[in-house]
């Protein structure tokens, strides 16, 4: 194998952080044999990339379907063969990507009973609710665990359907059984016909293992990029449990979730945004109204805030009307679900144990132009717990009172395009502190959301 490593793309934050525009700016400078993968997820993901003057928000298909790049689907995600289907039809026609896309044999195909499973078991939360997208991601990654999942390689067995029959029956009588609820059989009957009609396309795509498809790759000499989905903070493992979604968004996830040894990945590319936001519950230390934001954005539809607050403004002296003018300002509703997005400032202690946990050694700050028109923007320095300062990320966040200390800065006048070619010098001031707090050089800034509204630093 020579020196190419697999390089990971990995959200910072929560989530929602611009991956699909950095992967997109990324894939527009990679070959035909170049790759970009994704190794975790599923359509619970939101992608949004602006291409040509149109928006295109991708669930399943990796961020490089407008590039040249080979993409592929790998193993450790969780495809839902209808949506996957209907993402694909979205494409444009003129855009040739079948013939570069696979599938790993290994991915799980969530049926559309999990999804049941993962609406009826939130709904039974209440208020004690995770926060899920009711995608079936979770039941989804629960049945490999139960050693029952159907893989995209059973799709062309004999017994394929028997199979799906017989998850299918499981899932129904734990929903009546655990949940005390009764399927609707001709629902699910249209449901499974749109279900099969994605199967049916699967077929059609080229079913390569995942590990076979990188290798391949890199012993070409040629570039490997794989995608995240969600964000650092939503692993499985090390994000802040139980708030967090089903698989392992970190870069060492990307071992497992194509069935790759540590010694060929790489070091990573971390992505996140001139701000913080996050959908659904959860600690938010740094989120502007606090408890108030957070008990809005769970039970409010955006037209009721648009209705309410038609011009929020960045500068009120209320908190809270800054975080829904921040929310205005940024277009932060979930490409996935449409849910409203908490938003907050930079959280400096969160930043750093992401990175440290993948390894990130370049940096791309999306959505700089977000903050054009605030006066006054604040960065979260450290944190006061129990009346002390510390820097350190609690094991439960939920479970203190945490209290964040800021540093203030400047905003700019007018538009960061006003200024282009060269940023203006509050928005440099702003970089160079993010920098020298996170000691990681940031490559790409955001100024806009077309693919082209990306600075490359030069300063």
């Amino acid at each position: 194998m020579n020196s190419r490593r697999v390089i990971p793309v990995i959200g910072l934050q929560w989530g929602d952080e611009g991956k699909g525009k950095g992967v997109a700016r990324i894939a527009s400078k990679l070959g035909s044999q170049d790759l970009i993968v994704r190794f975790q997820g599923g359509n619970n993901a939101g992608h949004t990339i602006w291409h040509g003057g149109q928006c295109y928000v991708f669930h399943l298909i990796p961020s490089g379907v407008f590039g040249r790049a080979q993409i592929h689907l790998g193993a450790g995600m969780v495809i839902n063969p209808a949506a996957l289907e209907k993402e694909a039809r979205m494409i444009p026609k003129g855009v040739s990507f079948l013939s570069r896309m696979s599938v790993s044999p290994h991915a799980i195909i969530t049926l559309p009973t999990h999804l049941l499973l993962d609406s009826v078991s939130e709904k039974i939360r209440g208020r004690q609710k995770i926060g899920s997208t009711g995608k079936g991601i979770s039941p989804s990654y629960t049945d490999l665990v139960l050693r029952r999942a159907l893989r995209v390689g059973d799709i062309t067995q004999k017994d394929f359907k028997k199979k799906y029959c017989a998850l299918r029956e499981e899932h129904k009588k734990t929903l009546k059984i655990q949940f005390g609820y009764k399927t609707n059989d001709k629902k699910l009957k249209k449901e499974e016909k749109d279900f099969f009609k994605g199967i049916k396309f699967l077929k059609s795509i080229p079913v390569i293992q995942s590990a076979t498809m990188v290798k391949k790759a890199l012993l070409g000499n040629h570039q490997v990029i794989a995608e995240g989905a969600q964000g650092a903070l939503l692993d499985i493992r090390f994000g802040h449990y139980p708030f967090v979604t089903s698989s392992h968004t970190i870069a060492s996830g990307v071992g497992t979730g194509l069935g790759l040894p540590p010694s060929i990945i790489g070091k990573s590319i971390g992505i996140f945004k001139a701000y913080t936001t996050k959908v659904g519950e959860g600690p938010f230390p740094t989120e502007l109204g606090g408890e108030k934001s957070a008990t809005w954005c769970r039970d409010k539809k955006i037209t009721e805030e648009k209705k309410k607050f038609p011009s929020p403004d960045p500068n009120a002296k209320d908190e809270f009307e800054q975080g829904i003018a921040l929310r205005a300002l940024g277009g932060e509703i979930g490409a996935t679900t449409g849910r409203l997005r908490r938003t907050g400032w930079l959280d400096i202690p969160l930043l750093r144990y992401a990175i440290s946990m993948n390894d990130a050694n370049k940096l791309i700050l999306a959505k700089l132009d977000v903050l054009n028109g605030f006066k006054k923007i604040k960065v979260c320095t450290s944190y006061i717990i129990a009346g002390k300062e510390t820097t350190e990320i609690p094991f439960d966040m939920s479970q203190l009172k945490i209290k964040p200390r800021y540093k203030i800065f400047p905003g700019w006048e007018g538009k960061l395009s006003d200024y282009s070619p060269i940023l203006p010098k509050e928005a440099v001031n702003y970089i160079r502190y993010i920098e020298q707090a996170l000691g990681v050089k940031i490559i790409y800034v955001g100024t806009g959301p077309e693919e082209h509204h990306v600075m490359e630093r030069f300063w």
